[in-house]
């Protein structure tokens, strides 16, 4: 089975030139679950991945832009479109003008709505980690992925206890305190991610593409003492261990990653819808892409 580059947080609404970033994310192969910021974003990712199979657009609503939903029950439409919820959390540090009542209400509905529903949330936690980690534990059935954390290593640990996944990105590079959570972090739990556009260069580097993702994987594989071939195929397992396993929402089902996966099933196409997507992820390997 091949294994792909899997960014699994980046930020595609934000380049200026969606078209080139498309393109080298289509030239390079790489699984790239794309975060939103708010519903703009989305829609704005969503637009991106209508012909490029290899862009998973997801919903969320950012701690920084919380404020801005005026009634909860709003972003139902969206929730229940998108089959992975992200970028959600709280933010105690960069976004504190936001009150913190106001995170925790949309991040409290949007995990009730991953329990119900059992979805995976890559989620945001920066200088609110015990407080995160004390929400989540009231929504058990939410699969959530830990995006960037660089907060306590006690908290992470307990993190890392309840089996919860966790991103690394372009910080490797740069810190020792990354580092040494990455060391604690057992393979089977590790997912690479850039956070691009803005993060390379917000740490001081220059290379603000999709291809940055495969610098990360070296930075891990370094870490992690293997090789870099070796950290890219356990990468992308786990990627996939994911993304096969997403509730499909039935009737209409908006990801062109998953339509042109299921249009190359022939033998399915006369079957329900769910069993249609059962049977598919049935067959090995995956006809397309990843």
């Amino acid at each position: 089975m091949p294994s792909y580059y899997v960014d699994f947080h980046t930020h595609l609404h934000s380049y200026p030139d969606h078209s080139q970033a498309g393109k080298e994310i289509r030239e390079h192969k790489i699984i790239s679950v794309a975060a939103s910021m708010d519903i703009a974003s989305y829609l704005a990712t969503k637009e991106m991945a209508k012909d490029n199979p290899w862009i998973i657009p997801t919903f969320g609503i950012h701690p920084k832009y919380s404020g801005s939903v005026v009634s909860l029950s709003d972003l139902d439409i969206y929730l229940n479109d998108s089959p992975i919820i992200g970028e959600i959390g709280l933010d105690e540090c960069w976004h504190a003008d936001v009150p913190q009542s106001v995170q925790e209400k949309v991040f409290e509905y949007i995990l009730d709505h991953c329990h119900r529903k059992r979805k995976y949330c890559v989620i945001h936690t920066k200088d609110a980690e015990a407080r995160v980690l004390e929400m989540l534990k009231n929504f058990p059935d939410a699969k959530p992925i830990i995006h960037w954390y660089d907060g306590p290593a006690d908290i992470f640990r307990k993190m890392l206890d309840r089996g919860y996944y966790t991103t690394f990105g372009c910080q490797v590079k740069y810190s020792d305190h990354i580092r040494e959570l990455l060391k604690m972090t057992p393979k089977e739990q590790i997912l690479s991610e850039t956070d691009n556009p803005d993060s390379e260069k917000w740490l001081g580097g220059t290379d603000d593409s999709p291809s940055l993702i495969h610098r990360v994987v070296r930075d891990i594989a370094e870490v992690k003492g293997i090789s870099e071939s070796v950290c890219r195929k356990i990468i992308y397992g786990n990627s996939r261990e994911i993304l096969v396993n997403l509730p499909i929402n039935p009737p209409k089902y908006t990801y062109q990653c998953f339509c042109f996966f299921l249009s190359h099933q022939q033998h399915c196409q006369g079957l329900p819808y769910q069993a249609r997507h059962s049977q598919a992820l049935k067959d090995r390997p995956l006809p397309l892409p990843w």
